[in-house]
């Protein structure tokens, strides 16, 4: 992937960064991309030959938040009855930082909170997970935070309950 100076990349688990420089990392020997974390103001070096590992990608793009928009408006996934195995498993899914799962976590919190409630656990779990969805459809559109957050809730009227 070219990279350019000032150019927005997502970190999985940092979330959006800025493309601050190329440098040659004094410890490692290697070349890295030096990335400001927007949210944070971190400064993170990542390898180039490393960056497919970690999972840098840039801001989705017309086709992504099409698909973003669709896994949001389908049916709910089949989980777990279990509390305890169904916050394992949307955990270990929201640690992958990919905003296709990110977004389906938070279209099967959304429905099980109009149909039957939510723990206050997956409440705290659904406020973080709406987080770098929110991000991602800023920086794709061009709009605020807040605008976003209008733009996911009118998307389906069970995420108007959030709101």
């Amino acid at each position: 992937m070219p990279l350019s100076k000032g150019q927005i990349l997502v970190h999985p688990h940092h979330g959006p960064a800025v493309v601050m420089s190329f440098e040659m990392h004094p410890r490692l020997q290697k070349e890295c991309v030096v990335l400001e974390v927007q949210a944070s103001h971190l400064m993170v070096w990542v390898p180039v030959d490393q960056m497919d590992r970690v999972g840098l990608r840039p801001v989705l793009d017309a086709a992504g938040l099409e698909a973003l928009f669709r896994v949001l408006g389908a049916p709910a996934d089949q989980e777990d009855v279990q509390w305890s195995r169904r916050f394992k498993d949307n955990t270990e899914k929201l640690a992958t930082g990919d905003p296709l799962v990110i977004a389906a976590v938070v279209r099967n919190l959304m429905l099980r909170n109009a149909a039957d409630g939510l723990s206050q656990a997956e409440r705290d779990m659904l406020r973080q997970a709406r987080r770098p969805l929110l991000t991602e459809i800023s920086l794709a559109l061009g709009i605020s935070e807040d605008d976003a957050g209008v733009r996911l809730d009118s998307l389906w009227p069970p995420f108007r309950a959030l709101a």
